[in-house]
C-alpha cells in the first residue's frame, strides 16, 4: 500500500514540476535536466504501479505461481525499471556536476554548459542506459508452462512460465554464468557505484566553495548572488537527498561482488537480509524520487509563485469555458423566444 501511494504521488507532483518547468520557468542547462529527472523518475514509479497493485494490494502474492501474462509484464516492468533508475542515477550525477562547474568556473561556465549540450549529453545517458540492459531484457527466455488440475491434461489453470538463458545469449557470449558474472559486474561499476563516487565529489566540493566564497565580494548584484546561491542549495540537497537513498545500493553491490568473486553464494547475505535489504533500497529509492517536488516548493518562493500562476490561469481558463457554454445556452434560448414571437406575430398579421 505504501509503496502504491508513494508512487502515485510522486507521479502526479512531477507532473506538477515538469508543467511549472516547461510553461513558467527559462530554458536553462539545470531546467532542461530536472525536467528530465522528474520524467525518468515518473517512468519508474509507473512500473512500481502495476506490481503493486496486482501482487500487494489484490492479494496475487498468495497465488502458488505467477501466470503467464503476468510472467511476461514483469519481465518488461523489471528492463523499463532498470533502464530509467539507471537513467536516473546519471541525470542526477549530471546535475551534480554541472552545478559544480557553475560554482567553481563562473565564467566558462556558459561555454562549457549549455540547453545544446545538455539535451545532447540526456540522450547519451538514455542510449547507454538502453543498451546496457539490452543483455537482460534479450537474454532471458520465457516460455509457457501448461498447468493441470488432474493426471489426465483434460483439465488446465491459467499456464506459468519457465525462464531460461536464451541460445542467442549462449551463442553470442559463450558461457552464460561467465557472461551474467561479467555483467552484473560491469552494470554495477556503471549503474551504481560510479554515479554514487561523482555524487559524493561534487557535494562536497559543492559544500568546500559554498563556504570559501561565503564572504567574498563579487561583481555580482546581491540579487543574483542570493538566486545562484538559493539554487546551489537546492541542488545540493537533491544530491544529498540521492545519496542517503542510493548508496546502501553500492554497499549492496559490493556485498554481491564479494560473493561472486570468492564463489560464495549467499554466504555473507541470507535469502532472508537480501529480501529485507531490497525492500528498504526500494522504499529509501522511492521516497527519493517524491522528494525533488517537496524540495523546490518547501524553498524556492519563485517555484511557488510560478506554481500558483499555473493553477490561476488554470481556474481562468475553466471561468472563461463554462462562462461561454452558459452564454451559448443563453443564446440558443434567446433565438428560441425570439423565433417563437416572430411566428406569432406573423400568425396575428394573418
Amino acid at each position: 500500500y505504501v509503496t502504491f501511494f508513494i508512487a502515485l504521488a510522486t507521479i502526479l507532483s512531477n507532473i506538477v514540476l515538469v508543467s511549472v518547468f516547461v510553461f513558467r520557468s527559462s530554458r536553462t542547462s539545470t531546467t532542461i535536466v530536472l525536467t528530465s529527472l522528474a520524467i525518468s523518475d515518473s517512468i519508474i514509479c509507473l512500473t512500481r504501479l502495476p506490481g503493486a497493485i496486482y501482487f500487494n494490494m489484490a492479494g496475487n502474492y498468495k497465488n502458488l505461481y505467477i501466470t503467464y501474462p503476468w510472467c511476461i509484464a514483469t519481465h518488461v516492468l523489471y528492463v523499463i525499471y532498470q533502464v530509467f533508475r539507471m537513467t536516473s542515477n546519471w541525470l542526477t550525477a549530471l546535475l551534480g556536476v554541472q552545478r559544480l562547474v557553475a560554482i567553481a568556473l563562473p565564467f566558462k561556465h556558459g561555454k562549457l554548459i549549455n540547453s545544446r549540450a545538455s539535451c545532447v549529453e540526456i540522450a547519451v545517458i538514455v542510449a547507454v542506459s538502453v543498451l546496457l540492459n539490452l543483455y537482460e531484457a534479450l537474454g532471458i527466455f520465457i516460455s509457457e508452462l501448461p498447468i493441470y488440475k488432474t493426471w489426465y491434461y483434460n483439465e488446465t489453470l491459467p499456464s506459468s512460465c519457465t525462464r531460461d538463458i536464451s541460445q542467442g545469449l549462449v551463442s553470442a557470449f559463450g558461457d552464460p554464468t561467465k557472461s551474467k558474472t561479467l555483467f552484473l559486474i560491469f552494470s554495477g561499476l556503471l549503474y551504481r557505484v560510479l554515479p554514487v563516487l561523482i555524487l559524493i565529489f561534487t557535494t562536497v566540493m559543492l559544500v568546500y566553495f559554498l563556504y570559501k566564497r561565503k564572504n567574498i565580494r563579487t561583481s555580482n548584484t546581491e540579487e543574483k548572488k542570493k538566486k545562484i546561491q538559493r539554487m546551489t542549495v537546492l541542488i545540493f540537497l537533491i544530491l544529498v537527498v540521492f545519496l542517503i537513498a542510493e548508496i546502501q545500493d553500492g554497499i549492496a553491490y559490493f556485498i554481491y561482488a564479494a560473493e561472486l568473486s570468492q564463489d560464495k553464494n549467499r554466504q555473507i547475505l541470507s535469502k532472508e537480509d537480501d529480501i529485507r535489504w531490497d525492500t528498504i533500497s526500494s522504499m529509501l529509492s522511492l521516497i527519493n524520487y517524491a522528494c525533488n517536488f517537496w524540495i523546490f516548493f518547501l524553498m524556492s518562493q519563485q517555484f511557488r509563485l510560478a506554481l500558483l500562476d499555473i493553477f490561476k490561469s488554470g481556474f481562468r481558463k475553466a471561468h472563461i469555458y463554462f462562462n461561454l457554454d452558459e452564454s451559448d445556452e443563453e443564446s440558443v434560448s434567446n433565438t428560441r423566444n425570439t423565433s417563437l414571437t416572430s411566428k406569432n406575430e406573423k400568425s396575428t398579421f394573418v
